[in-house]
């Protein structure tokens, strides 16, 4: 599967619109193309890493790399919240569309507005806290390779950034376009 943004749709209304519309449109490329290369780099690491443990494990008298054990671990979170942020933009994340399928136009922006308010703010107090913590846990390094351990909130802090700015986009975008556009990223089989 890849992943295509589509163009954005004519905007009624004045110039502003249009360039906030520009705006949110370049951003949310921007994080669609970090995404990607986060998921492409880590995925590719995580592959060669564990396949070259798995061979080490059979040829090396020690049983293996050392490093390749702790490697993993500080890869993951940059892998997962890459690919939750990509997620988020195609609209591939759990969601209940109970009361949004019983709405009108009008209601259905005003209630993704909210949502998207929450989302914003929940995102940004936990990319605060994640900061917080990876602060606390700095001095904390792994014992091979002598990396902060902190480095795992970093990633979770990026990714709830990455997340609320996503959500703000998805407000513009539903703004200046309609509900019918909140989605950027869109997935076809090929």
């Amino acid at each position: 599967m890849t992943g295509v943004h589509g163009g954005d749709p004519p905007v009624k209304g004045s110039a502003d619109r249009r360039i906030a519309l520009a705006a949110a449109s370049g951003i949310d490329r921007l994080i669609t193309r970090l995404c990607r290369f986060i998921v492409l780099v880590t995925g590719i690491a995580l592959t060669v890493i564990l396949t070259g443990n798995v061979v080490a494990r059979y040829v090396l008298a020690s049983g293996g790399i050392d490093a390749a054990q702790e490697l993993p671990e500080l890869l993951f979170p940059w892998f997962i919240v890459a690919g939750i942020a990509l997620a988020a933009q195609a609209g591939g994340h759990l969601g209940v569309d109970w009361l949004y399928d019983r709405l009108g136009p009008r209601e259905r922006v005003w209630l993704l507005h909210l949502v998207n308010a929450i989302v914003i703010a929940s995102y940004l107090i936990l990319c605060w806290q994640s900061l917080l913590l990876a602060e606390s846990t700095w001095v904390q390094v792994s014992p091979v390779l002598k990396i902060p351990t902190s480095q795992g909130y970093l990633a979770v802090a990026l990714g709830c950034l990455l997340l609320a700015l996503a959500a703000a986009c998805s407000s513009v975008r539903i703004a200046s376009t309609g509900p019918e556009t909140r989605f950027t990223l869109t997935y076809k089989e090929t």
